[in-house]
């Protein structure tokens, strides 16, 4: 293999040598003498000597090579770009088209275009072509590299799919240039082929030590494979010269935990978070490590944050309502459980605690429900003694021991149901059947008893019995529903709900699982049904408060902020204030406004309606931690008097200060805060596993906190858990998807997996991406940076019209987001509609944006404004790609 050492360096300035003048002969040999010493930068200090007297285009394609040598990428290209190239020679033009090649797949530059004749056989140009239109398409025409032998191999690997388990050893050995190598690590990478891409990247590596620009790349594969002291050796140069790489600093946190420097590991995830890594991810994580150390209110924020990010992660939504528990909230803790898919074990453990709070709350009615489909024999048993619960917690009890009392007979078989004793129960529930007159109602309990033994056929069997002697009996439509929802029967689930509500519109759990139902159907017949339920419910009922909070809820989480405060006006305030959920739409909507200002005033008349509750002050901390004043957020939570801190939400407000403080870094107030909830009584059976293994990633003891976290999820099948075993995956360096892909096997309708995965595929295999998203916004609206991911995507496979359409929606919902801007932005550059882009020339604030914004008055020719624009942009805020794109408009103002 030809390698480009100092011989090859030698070759090109002996190639300058007879076209510099004489005088700069002894500047040459010196510089040659440096080069074949390996001392490229007294090479660089003599190059530039020769040029301070007089440059030449020979002389400054030399310091070209001479700045990519020692790692000064943008400083190559700077110089490249200054070369007369028709005043090279023939070997100086094929020199200077080898170098544009190179630096363009340094510099991930898929638009990369040859410096002379489009025609002219140049190898390195064909292949930083066929690497190109890998880059924009993700797939080349074979024929335009059939000669290239080492690397045809491996496009025709990638254009197969076959490139993941492709042997590269060989090819390494065959190949006859670093541009090779390049292409080939990056096919690699794109493929997910870690150990390849590692052993090519290294070759390159071992030939051009001080180039930095495929650093992070092979720093994130050796992460995988556990190299962190190698990992290290790479992102420690990177951060030197590029302090505020996100990347850079993510990965630093990684190998941070693997030295447990917990501390240090946790401030780089945060500058992470701050440089532009906006990912549901690093909220989880972070939340889980606040978590751990019993900060439950910054932890509560984290959740939060990453619930909005991806409101169907399931780890994350898990992990908040434990929080709540924790803090205390239960109804809303209650409320939460009962709109999830699906209940993990944690979840189970979570509802358990709350039995017996908020005992009238409607909410029980749906969980009992949905623990009564579990696998699981905890929930089944659970499942059963909320139903007889409920179902007896109107009647009074006339005498102990009064066999024909019905409270009295609950309560023995409650007793039975707990410790398991499901045969006895029935038994007892058919002896206590002869000799009652409600038999519907007994019956019910023996279709719970069934349900909680697992058999659901026998349960179906007494249900179906119930109906014969009362049609209208909802414990069996609502059994016949969830049973037909089990098996994906989405309209026969609804078709069980509507004899329900023909005969009860007053029943606002129904409607809930109407709306869950209706949604994932996606039937619009059902759609507008439920509205005219609820439509009906409004003008039926007097007291239609909870009927027109559920409309406005529906019109927010669709997006449709003004629809819904357009019903939050014309409820009765006098009767919707008392009821929380009023004050959480209410809030909500501010907060989809922006208006920090409104949120307090809500937050403020909130707390003057319920004075014993720290709910106001957690949400309003919470939307202070997303706007990045974390200070403010603290004092908040800090001063709820101690009088109001009952045990039902002292737990919600510990677990947010807790939060709070590892995200401030005052670690020991969250320490001392994580002790105290630690003493707590009655904390959530199974949740100790979880917390463990979360405080482990903390601590960088990766391995345990594996092992707990993974057997948390064996025990729950809890989608939070299990993203959170991804991360702990991502920051061990181990991408993989299987687990993901086993999970949505199982549970199909899980959003929040298949968001996870969607995200997970991009740049990876983008076609699945798409089909993934566009699968979860068919069942649901989206939040904005789920919906942003959506675009990015789009646009990266070049469906660019229908990118822009996703990400103008999105940046309607909230024009300040700089993540948001920067999707639309380029995604307005590829489509040449700069205009558009000015239209937000007072939203731009990030680097990236407002250099775009410059990019686009100058294609409108307004170079005044463009220089205005370039002149508040921060170099070292902008990546690689932009950075090129920086000089090509200051080269473009100045002429």
């Amino acid at each position: 293999m030809l390698k480009k050492n100092i011989q090859f360096a030698a070759l090109a300035l002996l190639t300058c040598i007879g076209c510099t003048p004489k005088a700069h002969q002894d500047y040459i040999q010196e510089t040659k003498v440096a080069l074949e010493n390996g001392q490229s930068r007294e090479a660089e200090v003599l190059i530039k000597q020769a040029m301070s007297e007089e440059p030449t285009p020979g002389l400054r394609l030399l310091l070209t090579e001479v700045y990519l040598l020692n790692g000064n990428t943008i400083g190559a290209k700077q110089q490249l770009e200054k070369v007369d190239i028709e005043a090279l020679t023939p070997s100086e033009q094929s020199k200077a088209e080898s170098l544009n090649a190179q630096i363009a797949i340094l510099s991930f530059d898929s638009s990369y275009q040859r410096l002379i004749d489009k025609n002219s056989t140049c190898r390195d140009c064909m292949l930083a072509e066929a690497w190109s239109s890998v880059a924009l398409s993700n797939s080349i025409d074979l024929e335009r590299i059939e000669g290239v032998t080492a690397v045809f191999s491996v496009f025709e690997a990638f254009n197969s799919n076959t490139l993941t388990s492709l042997d590269v050893s060989p090819l390494i050995d065959n190949s006859t240039s670093d541009i090779e190598l390049l292409v080939m690590g990056d096919l690699l990478r794109r493929s997910n082929n870690i150990d390849g891409m590692i052993t090519v990247y290294n070759a390159y590596k071992k030939n051009n030590p001080n180039v930095l620009n495929i650093n992070l790349p092979l720093a994130q594969a050796l992460l995988v494979n556990n190299d962190f002291k190698k990992a290290k050796e790479l992102v420690t140069p990177v951060l030197a010269r590029f302090s505020k790489n996100p990347m850079a600093n993510y990965l630093n946190s990684l190998i941070l935990l693997s030295e447990n420097k917990n501390v240090e590991a946790y401030n780089a995830i945060s500058l992470a978070d701050t440089y532009g890594i906006n990912l549901p991810s690093v909220s989880l994580t972070k939340g889980l490590l606040e978590f751990n150390s019993q900060n439950y209110e910054s932890a509560l924020s984290s959740f939060e944050k990453a619930t909005n990010m991806d409101p169907g992660n399931e780890l994350a939504n898990t992990m908040l309502v434990a929080t709540k528990v924790k803090l205390g909230i239960t109804d809303d803790a209650l409320e939460t459980l009962a709109t999830q898919e699906t209940l993990s074990e944690l979840d189970v453990s979570t509802i358990g605690q709350l039995v017996g709070t908020e005992s009238h709350a409607r909410e029980w009615v749906t969980l009992q429900s949905k623990l009564a489909q579990s696998e699981s024999p905890r929930a089944r048993v659970l499942s059963g003694l909320i139903e007889l619960a409920r179902e007896g917690s109107s009647e009074t009890l006339s005498k102990p021991g009064d066999t024909s009392d019905n409270t009295y007979n609950l309560i023995q078989v409650a007793m039975m149901m707990n410790k398991a004793q499901f045969g006895e129960a029935l038994n007892y529930v058919d002896k206590w059947l002869e000799r009652t007159n409600d038999k519907v109602k007994v019956m019910n309990y023996k279709a719970a008893i069934f349900i909680a033994k697992g058999d659901r056929d026998s349960a179906r069997s007494v249900y179906e019995g119930t109906l014969e002697l009362l049609p209208t009996n909802r414990a069996a439509h609502m059994f016949m529903a969830q049973s037909a929802a089990k098996n994906k029967d989405y309209e026969g689930a609804l078709k069980s709900l509507d004899k329900i509500l023909e005969n009860n519109l007053n029943d606002v759990i129904v409607l809930k699982l109407y709306l869950a139902f209706q949604t994932l159907s996606k039937n619009k017949k059902y759609e507008s049904k439920l509205h005219s339920y609820i439509d009906n419910a409004i003008s039926e009922f007097d007291d239609n408060v909870l009927f027109k909070l559920m409309k406005a809820g529906i019109f927010a989480t669709q997006g449709a902020n003004e629809l819904a405060q357009r019903v939050m006006n014309s409820v009765d305030a006098d009767k919707a204030k008392l009821i929380n959920q009023y004050w959480e739409l209410q809030f909500y909507l501010a907060g989809r406004s922006n208006d920090l200002n409104q949120a307090r005033e809500v937050v403020k008349a909130w707390n003057i309606q319920f004075p014993d509750s720290t709910r106001p002050n957690i949400a309003l901390a919470t939307y202070l931690e997303k706007a990045g004043q974390i200070e403010e957020a603290i004092s908040v939570l800090e001063q709820v008097p101690h009088s109001l801190e009952r045990r039902k939400e002292s737990l919600a407000l510990d677990a947010k200060l807790a939060s709070l403080y590892i995200y401030a870094g005052n670690l020991s107030k969250a320490k001392y805060k994580i002790g105290q909830i630690e003493k707590k009584p009655n904390l959530p059976s199974g949740l100790l596993d979880y917390l463990r293994g979360s405080y482990a990633i903390k601590q960088n003891n990766l391995d345990e906190a594996e092992s707990l976290l993974a057997k948390a999820y064996r025990e729950t099948s809890n989608s939070h858990t299990l993203k959170l075993l991804h991360v702990l995956n991502l920051k061990r360096g181990t991408v993989d998807n299987s687990i993901l892909i086993e999970h949505l096997k199982l549970h199909p309708n899980d959003i929040s997996i298949k968001a996870l995965l969607a995200e997970s595929l991009i740049g990876k295999d983008n076609d699945k991406s798409i089909a993934i998203f566009e699968d979860i916004v068919s069942q649901s609206s989206g939040n904005s940076d789920l919906l942003n991911n959506y675009a990015w995507v789009l646009h990266l496979e070049g469906k660019d019209d229908r990118a822009f359409e996703v990400a103008k929606s999105v940046v309607k919902s909230n024009d300040s987001n700089q993540e948001y801007l920067d999707t639309l932005f380029r995604i307005l550059t590829s489509l040449n509609r700069f205009n558009e882009i000015t239209n937000f020339s007072n939203n731009a604030s990030s680097d990236a944006n407002t250099l775009l914004l410059a990019n686009a008055y100058m294609h409108l020719n307004e170079k005044t404004q463009a220089q205005k624009a370039l002149a508040k942009v921060e170099k070292s805020g902008l990546n690689k790609e932009d950075l090129s794109l920086y000089e090509r408009i200051s080269k473009d103002v100045k002429n």
